[in-house]
């Protein structure tokens, strides 16, 4: 999914869709902020979380005044209908990683190949790698034919415990010493699939 495109001339943006999500799910919780308090908590210049929010409102997800910047009923609307649940995974030795975040993308097996597309993308977006995990038959599987509930069932347990997991979803774990860029490549290679 393409929330925004690149621009054909001039300057390339300093930031990706990634951050557009990102901006919509830190306003989500339907308070007002400012240009650059959010420009700190998505990790962006001001320069570019101005491009973000003058995107954003040309697109009527958001509002923007001068006491600040608030979600709109068509953003929220919008997020709330993405595939997408993330979070915070703290399993020792499931990646190369010191941090690690995983996302789920409800229903998208039938797009997965190798995995490798989405580690590609998970490291253009800054991570150290990502592993892709479908499941198949209730059995959570790394393409093309690890079984993770045989192989790693306590990282198979951590991973049920955190999602709601339904035949063909897509848990995506990007990894990185840093937490950021952990979810950034997680998150980047989530979007692709959508």
């Amino acid at each position: 999914m393409k929330l925004i495109d690149r621009p054909k001339y001039g300057p390339l943006f300093r930031f990706g869709d990634y951050h557009v999500y990102k901006t919509l799910s830190v306003l989500s919780d339907g308070r007002r902020k400012g240009r650059k308090q959010l420009a700190d908590r998505i990790g962006v210049g001001e320069g570019s979380m101005r491009t973000i929010v003058d995107y954003l409102r040309e697109e009527g997800l958001i509002d923007v005044k001068q006491t600040g910047i608030k979600i709109s009923k068509k953003g929220q609307d919008f997020i709330s209908r993405l595939p997408l649940q993330v979070y915070v995974l703290d399993v020792p030795d499931i990646t190369l990683g010191q941090q690690s975040v995983a996302v789920q993308v409800k229903g998208a097996a039938s797009k997965i190949g190798s995995g490798m597309k989405q580690r590609d993308q998970a490291i253009k977006a800054g991570a150290e790698g990502a592993t892709t995990i479908i499941v198949k038959d209730d059995h959570l599987t790394v393409p093309v034919d690890y079984d993770l509930d045989k192989e790693r069932p306590e990282v198979a347990a951590a991973i049920r415990r955190l999602f709601d997991l339904s035949d063909n979803d897509v848990i995506i774990v990007g990894t990185s010493a840093d937490l950021q860029r952990a979810e950034e490549g997680a998150m980047a290679a989530a979007l692709d699939l959508i």
